[in-house]
């Protein structure tokens, strides 16, 4: 009975100190069995001694033995999730495929110079004044298909979120980490620019979500993924967060650590279709309604995402801001504290065109 009340006293103590220290939940499981494990041993140490068996006896009580263990290792096996390599290696494989379409696009492109370098050399003599007509047309990189279409930088950005699992440790639409690692992002676009977003994938120190000060400080966040992205990656992963707006959701503010939140005000946001596509090359303008506001502009760009930062100041809390494009147009009140010295002075709009 005292082993099983000092192994029952280890168990809860592995189980909550395992789970302080982020390990996922599989973890907790298996560290609580082996205490298990530890306590089964104790008790066989102290069994008293069967009765030495003989001939068939001992036969059958080595394969029931054997058949024993056999049965309690395949079924915790079962019991605990397994990990199949081929869904790793198929993500693995997407991560290296527009790599190594890029290398060969590259390297067909040198091949093709090579070529037309040779030929021009050999008609340099008689073709000199002609030689710029030779110069090789560039190739087009290599577009990543999805459904037999061109994939687009929202539908890249989605994907290169699940090929770096970044949802074990955040959630978005109910589904992610159980554990608090970090904030749901469901409304993360209606705080963060897509260079904010950009910059905190590179830098996690750059800021933190409001709750999650302990977690910033431990560094739960791998500073990694500045070595292991392409910049095609960050900014497709970027711009498919920024259009996650949904207000309903528990999404924290984020308070920055690296930059300064007094100087201007950010407006950024989507410009959309009727039916909710993005439209690009669109001059979205905003403009304070004070005298002496300064406007400014800024266009669309592949997503239909715009960010126009608008000289404002200490003084101008409370002023009314217009943006608009195309025709559509809205309007907001700048607040924010002039006091405050760790948020952001943004807001974030987002324009729906009327058809024409």
């Amino acid at each position: 009975m005292r082993k099983f009340i000092v192994s029952l006293i280890l168990a809860v103590v592995v189980w909550f100190g395992s789970g302080a220290l982020g390990f996922p939940h599989v973890f907790q499981v298996m560290f609580v069995v082996y205490v298990g494990l530890g306590f089964l041993v104790f008790l066989l140490l102290d069994a008293p001694p069967v009765p030495q068996l003989s001939g068939w006896k001992a036969l059958v009580a080595l394969v029931g033995f054997y058949l024993l263990i056999s049965g309690l290792y395949i079924g915790g096996a079962i019991a605990l999730p397994q990990y199949d390599p081929n869904v790793e290696k198929e993500k693995i494989a997407k991560l290296l495929e527009r790599r190594r379409a890029r290398f060969l696009a590259k390297e067909h492109e040198v091949e093709e110079l090579l070529q037309k370098v040779k030929a021009l050399e050999e008609k340099t003599q008689t073709l000199f004044a002609k030689l710029n007509t030779f110069a090789p047309a560039p190739v087009s990189p290599v577009e990543v298909e999805s459904q037999g279409r061109p994939m687009t930088i929202v539908e890249r950005g989605k994907e290169v979120y699940e090929l770096y699992e970044c949802y074990n440790c955040h959630k978005i639409g109910g589904k992610g980490s159980v554990k608090k690692r970090g904030p749901v992002l469901d409304n993360i676009g209606s705080f963060l620019t897509v260079e904010d977003i950009k910059r905190k994938i590179l830098d996690p120190a750059y800021l933190y979500a409001e709750g999650f000060e302990e977690e910033h400080k431990k560094g739960r966040m791998p500073d990694k993924y500045k070595d292991l992205m392409t910049d095609e990656e960050v900014t497709a992963l970027a711009t498919y967060l920024s259009t996650l707006k949904d207000p309903t959701a528990k999404t924290p503010r984020p308070i920055f650590v690296k930059t300064d939140v007094q100087h201007g005000f950010t407006v950024f946001g989507h410009v959309r279709d009727a039916t909710g596509k993005p439209v690009a090359g669109v001059k979205v303008k905003a403009v304070p309604k004070k005298k002496g506001g300064h406007a400014a502009s800024a266009t669309t760009n592949e997503a239909g995402y715009y960010e126009i930062f608008l000289h404002m100041h200490n003084e101008d809390v409370g002023t009314t801001v217009v943006v608009s494009a195309d025709g559509a147009s809205q309007e907001f009140v700048a607040q924010f504290d002039p006091a405050d010295k760790v948020t952001k002075r943004q807001h974030s709009v987002d324009l729906v065109l009327r058809q024409s």
